[in-house]
């Protein structure tokens, strides 16, 4: 069986946004990002980062993309026009779209998306996730790519079947999240579903 590829570094061009990798000048805007609290309410994390939290994070994520084959792709999304210039700080982030390789063996991963409210109902959500399984099924190499969302939470689940991706049902008290049982949505997609 052919290996997973690991791809290094990430550039994902969609009409609306771009995929990339992190910069340290990124920390400002995606700490405004994570803790703007429309987009706190649907997260998992028990508190708010702080700004060293999101530095600390970033650094961690690069160190983890160097690992073969990679575990995860955590991507900023930016405007294309702010992007051309090469210069991380200065572009506009839209939002941040993950891949997580789940498992190697099975060829399996997840994807996430967060898009800044700002930007809610543009179809951004939907651009997010169609790159990343651009990723998943092209150049990773993966079959199969699953993602979970609230059960109250319409605007991912229609974003996940803009996408492609099915309805596999329901996990009951999936997550435990400040101190609230979440259920959770689950959807996934094959590589010969596309």
């Amino acid at each position: 069986m052919t290996p997973l590829h690991s791809v290094r570094p990430v550039r994902l061009s969609g009409p609306r946004c771009v995929l990339r990798e992190w910069a340290d000048d990124d920390v400002p805007a995606l700490h405004a990002l994570l803790t703007e609290p429309r987009v706190f309410d649907r997260m998992l994390d028990e508190r708010a980062p702080t700004r060293d939290d999101v530095h600390a994070a970033l650094s961690t994520w690069r160190e983890a993309a160097v690992g073969e084959p990679r575990p995860a792709y955590r991507l900023a999304a930016v405007e294309p026009a702010h992007d051309d210039t090469g210069s991380a700080g200065r572009a506009s982030l839209l939002g941040l779209g993950t891949l997580t390789v789940e498992s190697v063996a099975h060829r399996r991963g997840e994807i996430g998306y967060v898009v800044h409210p700002d930007h809610w109902g543009r179809g951004l959500g939907t651009e997010i996730a169609g790159l990343l399984l651009d990723l998943a099924f092209g150049p990773v190499g993966l079959h199969r790519v699953e993602a979970t969302t609230r059960p109250d939470h319409a605007a991912s689940r229609r974003v996940l079947e803009k996408a492609g991706m099915r309805c596999e049902g329901i996990s009951r008290d999936h997550l435990l999240v400040r101190d609230s049982w979440w259920d959770s949505v689950r959807y996934a997609i094959l590589a010969t579903d596309r």
